[in-house]
């Protein structure tokens, strides 16, 4: 895994990157859109299959993909109360649902966890984000479905089909069925995957920074409420959890850490397939960024610090 240095600026780099050549009019909000249809299509869809495919987990241990699972679905109906009370439009309530309901394990988490709670955080952040998974590439894509502008109403057989036959759903149940057979998967895919992780991630945060800009005084409103939901209730549900399970303080921090993290990439992904508004999309996820990252590491050092719980 790399070094925590090299997640953030890398993260920044490509950020900035991603600005640069818009100003400088290489790339544009048309290439960013097209961009992003090579990540959920392409790239995407093999980084899923293998991580479905060789994930283990323990029966002692179950119950953490649903706690995970659960916890986007609480975040989702807080941010759907919370929406109704800030007069948006379609295209950016879809937004703000998906950018307070996602969880970015993957990227932004694990390398923190990591840092402050060693090979056990990780495994225990990494079978949350089997729940996480489920609902990013599943349910989120039918919630940025329902609030497209410009869709054609569908009956809810249509829309789960709609759903089946996406990449990323297939390589679920494709990695699904390999690791219940036992499949081993080759050094060499794992080295492949690693890589093409590496460029997806790339990627997005490119496209995020042709996008980006921000926010304005009138959404201002708006970002708080996206931070409030995602922070403050995202923390109080995965204490909840960690404190009615009596899970130790490592495991109570790591389920805290992630229950708050800042929104899973695909919110852009999801945003642009669907027609959303990309551009709040990218300022909520500017945003959350930089309110999450300071947050993440103080609850890594209130949590590892012993005898705190």
């Amino acid at each position: 895994m790399p070094g925590l240095i090299e997640i953030l600026v890398g993260i920044v780099l490509s950020l900035s990157l991603g600005i640069f050549l818009k100003r400088i009019r290489i790339l544009n909000e048309t290439i960013g859109r097209r961009l992003l249809f090579v990540s959920l299509n392409i790239l995407l869809p093999l980084i899923v299959f293998r991580s479905f495919a060789t994930v283990k987990i323990s029966l002692g241990e179950c119950f953490l993909p649903l706690i995970g699972l659960i916890t986007n679905l609480l975040l989702l109906a807080v941010a759907y109360l919370v929406s109704g009370r800030l007069n948006m439009n379609s295209s950016k309530r879809g937004v703000f649902l998906l950018a307070c309901s996602t969880l970015n394990i993957g990227i932004i988490g694990l390398p923190f966890i990591s840092l402050f709670f060693n090979t056990g955080g990780v495994a225990t952040a990494s079978l949350l984000d089997i729940g996480n998974s489920i609902y990013v590439f599943s349910i989120a894509f039918l919630v940025a479905s329902q609030f497209n502008p410009l869709r054609v109403r569908k009956s809810l057989k249509s829309n789960i089909k709609s759903l089946l036959i996406q990449p990323y759903i297939i390589s679920i149940l494709a990695g699904l069925s390999a690791n219940l057979s036992g499949l081993e998967l080759p050094e060499q895919v794992g080295e492949l995957i690693s890589f093409v992780s590496l460029l997806n991630a790339a990627i997005i945060l490119v496209s995020t920074g042709v996008f980006i800009k921000l926010p304005s005084g009138n959404l201002i409103r708006e970002v708080l409420s996206s931070a409030f939901v995602k922070i403050a209730v995202g923390s109080l549900i995965g204490f909840a959890f960690a404190s009615l399970l009596q899970l130790p303080q490592e495991k109570l921090g790591v389920v805290v850490i992630v229950s708050s993290l800042p929104p899973a990439f695909m919110t852009l992904v999801h945003a642009s397939t669907e027609n959303l508004d990309l551009e709040f999309a990218s300022i909520l996820l500017g945003s959350m960024l930089a309110v999450g990252i300071p947050t993440i590491i103080f609850y890594g050092l209130m949590f590892s610090f012993k005898g705190f719980y």
